[in-house]
């Protein structure tokens, strides 16, 4: 079985997970969490940072939560393959590359690139219906991990075990 992916939008549209239901139940956990996890904060320290917010065009933000959301995915697909390369270095790889891209967005639309975590913040606000948010937030990050996924299966093979293949040379 396939090493778990690290982002949650990848949860949602990975391959391992088939059962829609099951998905929708994970998504909402997320979001729950992620609700509550802004609340206790906000609590805890009144003044600190209001999440993510769009300084840009709907459409552009769009496209960058996109852009965004589609580069960590490849990188985190990448890293999940079956490479040389120990748990520490592909967790520093996973890790500045995540932060690079957050700094990188954080000025166009906050560099979410996590659906769960932005409603989070919309809810603190109160601006978690509005289209502009299920825009950017929702529907952009997961076209981009589903167009990711699709684009890594299509360009890179599978990496065979070599425990199948020694099995499969012993039954014949």
């Amino acid at each position: 079985m396939r090493e778990k992916l690290f982002t949650d939008v990848s949860y949602v549209t990975s391959a391992e997970s088939i059962h829609i239901i099951d998905n929708l139940r994970g998504l909402t956990r997320y979001a729950v969490g992620s609700i509550m996890g802004v609340r206790l904060l906000i609590d805890t320290f009144p003044n600190i940072g209001r999440g993510p917010s769009l300084n840009i065009d709907p459409h552009r933000g769009a496209l960058t939560e996109g852009i965004l959301t589609f580069t960590i995915v490849i990188i985190y697909l990448g890293l999940a393959q079956k490479t040389t390369g120990g748990f520490f270095m592909k967790t520093w790889i996973s890790s500045v590359s995540k932060a690079t891209l957050h700094i990188l967005g954080s000025d166009l639309t906050g560099g979410c690139m996590n659906p769960a975590s932005a409603v989070g913040w919309a809810f603190a606000r109160g601006n978690h219906m509005s289209k502009e948010h299920i825009l950017v937030y929702w529907l952009a990050p997961v076209e981009g991990t589903l167009l990711a996924i699709w684009m890594f299966k299509l360009l890179v093979k599978p990496v065979k075990d070599e425990k199948v293949n020694k099995k499969k040379a012993k039954s014949e």
